[in-house]
């Protein structure tokens, strides 16, 4: 149905109001907007899919806002470290919240790890906060863009 070009007729007074109250709540339903403006619900109805047939309503949306998850943003990082306590080293590291998957690797790190953060800014201290470490040589980031699985 959408996207509809703009019409050149204008919304008379009552178009307005039934406008303004599904701004305001887009899941009124014809009934409830009908007893609000006293017409009756097929009235409305009528109304309403002309002003969607003329492109003045253009659509519904749900306004979302989820609460942060804990794994919002997710990185590897390969970290290079220099501590005769490989053990204790990595004890450290899954003691923080945030950080898991710690595996030893071939090639040029030491170690792979998956860290996970709700925000972005919470991300980037705890990688300082691990990077600020002496046993810490070296670490590389890299944000995971997408997940697959």
């Amino acid at each position: 149905m959408w996207p509809v070009p703009p019409t050149d007729r204008q919304p008379d007074e009552l178009d307005r109001r039934l406008l303004a109250l599904l701004a305001a709540d887009a899941r009124l339903t014809m009934a409830d907007l009908g007893r609000t403006v006293g017409l009756s619900r097929t009235a409305v109805l009528a109304r309403v899919q002309r002003l969607e047939r003329d492109g003045v309503l253009r659509g519904y949306h749900a306004e979302v806002a989820l609460p942060a998850s804990s794994a919002a943003h997710r990185a590897r990082v390969g970290i290079v470290i220099r501590t005769a306590d490989v053990a204790g080293y990595v004890r450290r590291l899954v003691a923080q919240e945030g950080i898991s998957d710690v595996e030893t690797v071939t090639g040029d790190y030491d170690l792979m790890v998956l860290v996970t953060a709700p925000t972005a800014g919470e991300l980037d201290a705890l990688l300082d906060r691990v990077h600020a470490w002496r046993e810490t040589v070296r670490t590389t980031t890299w944000v995971v863009l997408t997940r697959y699985g």
